[in-house]
């Protein structure tokens, strides 16, 4: 990581929408006019991730911000989407690659999402671990896997970066 990015700073959370979270992956969002809405990312997995898995899975609950970002996640084999099963806001973090493979902290971003959004990661997008605003909530969660170890692949931030409310909140 470029010093820059070992810099201590905030990340300014937003409202989860379709088109700024379009660089990341896809967002679906309910109620809507339409029988069905296809998330097109949450079928990009890799021909030896052919195993479709899918999960409940529980998030850690903070209650508010600020949140120090301390890890991040990446799945280089497939897509992950997350269906929140309860009514609390949640985050999405996210950020790009940096061309040594580790996390661009310089694109990292951060979304306010409702009970009402699900959101689908694309393969390779470094994300945060599910982290719930209200109160404690799962996911239904479907990604493909390969069975080995790297379906998972997490790194550690030492770069004193928190997400923050909106200055407007």
């Amino acid at each position: 990581m470029s010093p820059a990015q070992n810099a201590s700073r905030a990340i300014e959370a937003e409202p989860l929408s379709p088109a700024a979270f379009a660089a990341f992956g896809d967002v679906a969002e309910r109620p809507i006019d339409m029988r069905r809405r296809y998330l097109p990312t949450s079928d990009d997995r890799a021909a030896d991730a052919a195993t479709f898995s899918f999960w409940i899975s529980g998030a850690a609950k903070i209650g508010s911000l600020p949140l120090p970002i301390v890890t991040l996640e990446r799945h280089p084999y497939s897509a992950q989407t997350f269906v929140p099963l309860g009514s609390s806001d949640y985050l999405a973090i996210v950020c790009g690659t940096a061309p040594d493979g580790q996390p661009d902290l310089a694109t990292l971003r951060c979304f306010i999402a409702g009970p009402h959004q699900s959101v689908t990661f694309a393969r390779n997008v470094w994300h945060h671990p599910s982290t719930v605003l209200g109160e404690k909530m799962e996911f239904a969660v479907a990604m493909g896997m390969t069975g080995r170890n790297d379906d998972d692949v997490f790194v550690d931030i030492a770069a004193g970066i928190h997400a923050i409310m909106p200055q407007s909140a």
